[in-house]
């Protein structure tokens, strides 16, 4: 991941958070032949394991990308976070031009494959609860029958991360004025604008000011 200094953070602790809010992972291989494969999978965050956390999900047991994933000495996976575009006349300085602000975190390691049954059960549980609505009584223990035909054509996988990195690109480069605009304009727009106005005040005493 290219990040300028100014938007880069490196701080887990920072980017564990955002891991387990966006939670579905991009996460993307080279098969023996160096093809990229790439596939759009919930990621569970396990915090406890290795100074930099483990990600933990599954696959389809037809996907490719389990045989790729199983040789690669190396897996990334990227986690986007909300985005939105800037338009100019939002500042109160020119002359601007049109402009992207987002959260992004990408972790890198090398995947070990999951296939013993007590292994997969945990992955899909895991990741159960990650889909599941506030108060829901949804249980695994309430569907062990259909879970046993299920975990056959699943394969785990757990990736240590060896590195972690974050770009958050939420507007620093500008003065406090202009960026107090761009806020109050993502504030007032739509639900994925205003997830960024809330990620602009959430890191305000992170990041550093360029302008």
């Amino acid at each position: 991941m290219f990040a300028p200094d100014p938007y880069r953070c490196d701080d887990p602790h920072r980017l564990w958070p955002l891991i387990e809010a966006i939670r579905l992972g991009s996460v993307a291989c080279c098969d023996a032949q160096g093809a990229i494969l790439v596939s759009h999978i919930p990621i569970v965050l396990d915090r406890t394991r290795g100074p930099l956390g483990t990600l933990i999900g599954h696959f389809d047991r037809r996907n490719p990308h389990c045989a790729a994933l199983a040789q690669a000495d190396e897996a990334v996976v990227s986690f986007l976070g909300p985005d939105s575009g800037v338009s100019p006349d939002w500042y109160g300085t020119a002359p601007r031009v049109p402009t992207w602000l987002y959260v992004a975190v990408q972790g890198r390691g090398r995947a070990t494959m999951v296939t013993d049954t007590a292994g997969l059960r945990d992955s899909v549980v895991r990741a159960s609860a990650l889909a599941l609505a506030e108060g829901s009584t949804w249980s695994a223990d309430g569907v062990e029958d259909y879970m046993a035909k299920l975990l056959p054509h699943i394969v785990g996988f757990e990736i240590p991360l060896h590195r972690l990195e974050g770009q958050l690109r939420l507007a620093q480069q500008n003065g406090p004025e202009d960026r107090a605009r761009v806020e109050a304009a993502l504030t007032a727009g739509s639900l994925q604008q205003r997830r960024v106005a809330e990620a602009m005040r959430r890191f305000a005493d992170d990041l550093p000011v360029m302008a």
